[in-house]
């Protein structure tokens, strides 16, 4: 006889995913195009176009950098990309080792960084909803999926791993 108590064997991830209302993209798209309608009607010149076409491309460029590697590491892994798909693995290494949410800081970056590079103020303001909207109503509900599908392990990570940055 031992003094641990017998462990349950893992159980698999529920078969449906974080039941989120739309496919994440959806939402950056909308902020652009609302931003941009926004800006249209309030033309601006900001100046210092070469900062700004600087700091913009090289957002844009690790934007698709850390993408890049997010995705990698998700078809390393085995496990769907796309947030309405079930998880089948737990993807902790790479660049979820700095946040849990690699796409959509990426998603952000790209996004800060064409309307950066472009001048557009107000695309840039509706990142800041955008990010309350992703944060709401895809982040909270893939982790709530993510707690019940891996248990004390997703808590771990959590623990470990900022949700952002």
């Amino acid at each position: 006889m031992t003094d641990q108590p017998d462990q349950a064997p893992p159980k698999a991830p529920p078969a449906h995913g974080p039941n989120v209302f739309t496919f994440p993209p959806v939402i950056y798209a909308g902020a652009f195009i609302m931003g941009y309608l926004t800006d249209r009607g309030f033309p601006n010149n900001l100046g210092y176009e070469t900062l700004r076409q600087v700091v913009g491309w090289v957002l844009v460029a690790l934007g698709l950098a850390l993408v890049g590697w997010a995705i990698a590491r998700f078809v390393r892994a085995r496990t769907h990309v796309d947030v309405r798909k079930p998880a089948t693995a737990l993807v902790t290494d790479g660049p979820y080792r700095l946040t849990r949410n690699p796409m959509y800081v990426a998603a952000a970056l790209v996004y800060a960084g064409v309307a950066i590079a472009f001048a557009k103020i107000f695309i840039l303001a509706f990142l800041i909803p955008c990010l309350i909207v992703i944060d709401i109503f895809i982040i909270r509900r893939e982790e709530a999926y993510l707690e019940t599908a891996f248990g004390e392990t997703y808590r771990d990570f959590c623990g470990r791993v900022r949700r952002w940055l």
